[in-house]
């Protein structure tokens, strides 16, 4: 796991090597144990590019393994970020035909994948990643990231000087940092912050840096003009497991297939953990891994002093029947408020959420692991959220009922008093009954009436929409909806960021192209109706039933959630009150003064019917534009 960076620019010269340095330097927390960087030549000699990486090294952590690595044969580059599961298979598939291998790292491997494949190479990847390649041959540079995202990378195409540039990093902060990309926040960003609680892909909260789209790559050539070739060009994943013909099949199947991912997400030459929160999902990677290694597994909890926030005894009994050597790491409020400022510092980009993330993995790191395996992912495919019963129970409703909730929907609106529960549900009846709209209205943070009152940009326009997929069934439209927009957008980003400001590794095992592929493969009715009663995420819960406890199963989900609602009312209130009473820096973030104060005025009057979320979202915003110099 590693950070990558880099320049291209026709006549750069030498002059843009300080800003690689510079992007290197910003992105040390993400390899601490080596860095290092190389000038691109043109076939006449001309210098028209620098690659960065920084290395935490995971797999074959000699010397043999920095980066960027160089194949002498071609004259290609690579800097890599990533791991690639299946790099043992992939590296016996190409064999010998390029020479001896000169390391035993999964990066040599997609360079030579890269060699035997181009670009087909990418669907090959078995794991996560965002790399960059120099193809010397072709001249040009291709960009890619894995199929969900699980690693980022943002660019910049600019032309501040004589001749077009385009600027690449695994953080936004390192292309601040780098000197080449103005700090403007983006407008369109600040409206799809304020919508989702996270800034929706391809924008980013900067003006003008991309976020390179999930399982996308993207090529430049250094043409001899003045100008050079950008295009986005997806590739393709292999489908090689056939669908089950009935749910006992389905369950043997998705056994043997979840086995199989987490078996190769062990795939590491460093001590590994997992984040065991005491749910279905965390839980169940615990339970696997009993199934394919033999070791004992490091597991670790936050846990707190509000017992109604806290899952401490069932993570116990997780960690009790697996016999794991378990940690509990436990939050007080005088605890956040002291790390909270070096952890809004290390969101790359704003985001309501990701400060339990932050805790947990700096709890981790410093017990000595360098990866963690998290169990992210599962309420997407398998219906862990509310999005998915409220598109089941408009789906049910009858068109009659539709037709009179639609006429009643107004006066409800009108009506219901400033909850945002109340409001999300006459939104609800109001709408077309589409995934995409229940999916929207589900993760909506602030109403799109509120976010036009909010915004202090000039237009009324308003951030990225989620879009129908083309699932028909219900159940699988919502589940690819969470996946491309929640997970990747928020809880993707998020864990990425705050794990890596500790130099941890983090996996997600559901995450994973054969997985995701299965099971959304599969009828949404498997995944509703269960062999055991009432239970969430039947279909898991019935894989797991020989694992986990028949009482364990059935429990409601609870959620990893921080107690804010009740921090936010007391210690924090002040904190929040001050930077709310600064109509400057709300200005700057992109905020109107007079109507966050007005948020958080309701919220300390009610703080259950406007959610905690709402004010901290905003609190966040402002103090990370603050934190990173970055203004309208």
């Amino acid at each position: 796991m590693c950070s990558i960076s880099g320049v291209i620019q026709r006549g750069i010269g030498s002059r843009k090597a300080t800003a690689v340095e510079r992007m290197n330097a910003a992105l040390r927390h993400r390899g601490p144990d080596d860095s290092g960087s190389v000038e691109l030549k043109s076939e006449s000699g001309e210098t028209i590019g620098y690659l960065g990486n920084t290395r935490l090294a995971i797999i074959d952590t000699s010397p043999a393994g920095h980066m960027p690595m160089h194949d002498p044969d071609t004259g290609n580059w690579i800097t890599y970020n990533g791991e690639t599961y299946n790099f043992r298979q992939l590296r016996t598939e190409i064999g010998d035909e390029f020479g001896p291998w000169r390391s035993n790292t999964d990066t040599e491997v997609v360079l030579r994948a890269y060699r035997k494949w181009g670009i087909e190479a990418f669907g090959k990847l078995r794991g996560m990643f965002a790399l960059a390649i120099w193809d010397n041959a072709k001249q040009k540079l291709v960009i890619a990231r894995d199929r969900f995202g699980i690693k980022p990378l943002y660019y910049y195409v600019g032309s501040n000087d004589e001749a077009p540039s385009l600027v690449f990093a695994s953080e936004i902060r390192a292309l601040l940092a780098s000197e080449q990309v103005p700090r403007k926040l983006s407008n369109s960003a600040v409206k799809s912050y304020l919508q989702f609680g996270s800034v929706q892909a391809p924008l980013t909260i900067i003006e003008n840096v991309r976020s390179l789209v999930p399982g996308q790559c993207l090529t430049v050539s250094a043409t001899a003009s003045s100008s050079f070739n950008v295009e986005l060009l997806p590739f393709a994943i292999p489908a090689d497991n056939p669908l089950p013909k009935s749910r006992p099949e389905a369950k043997a199947q998705l056994r043997t297939i979840l086995e199989d991912s987490v078996r190769h997400h062990l795939v590491s030459d460093v001590p590994i953990g997992v984040f065991l929160s005491g749910g279905m999902d965390s839980s169940a990677i615990v339970a696997l891994m009993s199934r394919v290694s033999p070791e004992r597994p490091n597991t670790f909890s936050v846990v707190f002093s509000e017992q109604q926030f806290s899952e401490a005894s069932h993570s116990r009994v997780v960690a009790e029947k697996f016999k794991t050597d378990h940690c509990e790491v436990e939050l007080s409020e005088t605890a956040l408020l002291a790390s909270l400022p070096q952890a809004i510092a290390a969101l790359d980009q704003p985001s309501m959420d990701g400060i339990n993330t932050y805790v947990v993995s700096k709890a981790v790191k410093e017990a000595g692991v360098t990866v963690a395996l998290s169990g992210l992912g599962g309420d997407e495919l398998f219906g862990g959220y509310p999005s998915f019963r409220r598109a089941l129970t408009v789906q049910a409703t009858n068109r009659l009922a539709k037709r009179l909730l639609k006429v009643v929907a107004p006066i409800g609106q009108r009506a219901q008093n400033g909850s945002a529960q109340r409001d999300k549900f006459w939104q609800l009846a109001a709408g077309d009954g589409s995934a995409a709209s229940v999916y929207s209205i589900s993760r909506q943070l602030f109403s799109d009436e509120t976010v036009k009152s909010l915004s202090a940009a000039s237009d009324n326009g308003l951030g990225v929409t989620p879009h129908s997929n083309g699932y028909s069934d219900t159940f699988n439209a919502i589940s690819k909806l969470e996946l491309e927009g929640y997970m990747a957008n928020t809880l993707l980003r998020d864990t990425d960021a705050m794990s890596m400001a500790h130099s941890l590794e983090v996996r997600v095992p559901f995450v994973d192209p054969v997985v995701a592929e299965f099971v959304l493969g599969l009828p949404g009715a498997w995944k509703v109706n269960g062999d055991t009663g009432a239970v969430p995420k039947p279909l898991l819960a019935d894989v797991l039933t020989d694992l986990l406890p028949g009482e364990f199963l059935k429990r409601k989900k609870m959620g990893f959630t921080l107690p804010f609602e009740k921090w936010m009312c007391r210690h924090l209130r002040e904190e929040i009150s001050c930077a709310f009473a600064d109509d400057d820096r709300l200005t700057s973030a992109g905020v109107k003064p007079k109507v966050t104060a007005e948020i958080w005025q309701r919220f300390l009057r009610s703080p259950k019917a406007v959610g905690w979320s709402r004010p901290w979202s905003l609190y966040v915003l402002a103090k990370w534009c603050e934190i990173n110099q970055v203004s309208l």
